[in-house]
């Protein structure tokens, strides 16, 4: 089941998708539960599914405008450097011990089908298509073997980097969270309909042409660990996100590297999930 967050007629919305149109589920369900997040945190994605069944579609996709899948997120979490084959990892020649775990803003981030922004202040901009798992109930000290048991599904992220923000000390955080850099989309697709998080292919495509080609098999610190490692230190919510990390194939491993420019075109694939695209913008 892949569930939406959009805004049509004037109104935020959520909703199931269903062939080429959405379910409006902000129509039956908003006075109880105004977001996608509400829904996950009252455990009720099942009578989404339930409703959807019965239901014809209120809007086609290509009529309404997408927000990020949960517009009311309350963290976003990110694992960096977390494929055999990422660049940093094979240069440093080593298996790192730990995961490289930062946060994101809300801010930093585009839905699908809109811009991100190459941003004034940086030239090395750069894509990294990424697995995110979504949680789906409120959880802490959760043991690896029971880790994925707090998902609600899992969505799809571009998690644009500014390089130039790299090499200045330790800059993981505005590197990563320049305004409106990133992409999260399309939308959620439930747990059940992915299944293993480990057996997930994920491809990127710029302007067409392919620049990442990994499977999910090649992380580090798999799902259920980074979801276990991060709930040692703070609380899961429903509606967190974490991203899993990128293989190779950024613009940075390259040797002569074509940074990202307005009026690219960045796509990120995870079959299972769908396909999110942003067109690049200068800020």
């Amino acid at each position: 089941m892949e569930l939406v967050s959009y805004h049509s007629d004037g109104i935020d919305r959520y909703g199931v998708v269903k062939e080429d149109g959405i379910v409006d589920m902000y129509a039956r369900l908003g006075k109880s539960y105004p977001t996608l997040r509400d829904v996950i945190a009252a455990g009720e994605i099942d009578r989404l599914q339930e409703i959807a069944d019965g239901a014809d579609a209120d809007h086609f996709l290509d009529d309404v405008d997408f927000n990020l899948p949960i517009p009311n997120v309350q963290k976003i979490m990110c694992a960096g450097r977390n494929y055999h084959a990422y660049h940093e990892v094979v240069e440093e020649g080593k298996t790192p011990e730990y995961p490289s775990v930062f946060g994101r803003f809300f801010s930093g981030f585009s839905a699908h089908g809109e811009d991100i922004l190459k941003p004034q202040a940086g030239e090395r901009f750069d894509y990294e298509g990424e697995l995110v798992a979504v949680i789906g109930k409120r959880t802490r000290h959760i043991s690896i073997d029971d880790a994925l048991d707090a998902i609600a599904g899992y969505t799809i992220m571009n998690e644009g980097t500014v390089r130039d923000w790299m090499p200045k000390g330790t800059q993981n955080t505005p590197a990563k969270n320049f305004y409106r850099s990133g992409g999260i989309g399309p939308w959620i697709v439930t747990k059940e309909d992915v299944g293993d998080p480990s057996d997930q292919h994920i491809i990127t495509r710029r302007n067409g042409e392919v620049v990442q080609d990994g499977g999910t098999d090649m992380m580090i610190f798999d799902t259920q660990y980074l979801i276990s490692h991060i709930s040692k230190f703070t609380w899961l919510e429903p509606g967190d996100m974490i991203a899993t990390g990128s293989p190779g194939g950024s613009i940075i491993e390259s040797g002569d590297p074509q940074w990202l420019q307005a009026g690219d075109v960045v796509e990120v694939e995870i079959p299972l999930i769908g396909i999110l695209s942003n067109t690049v913008a200068d800020e």
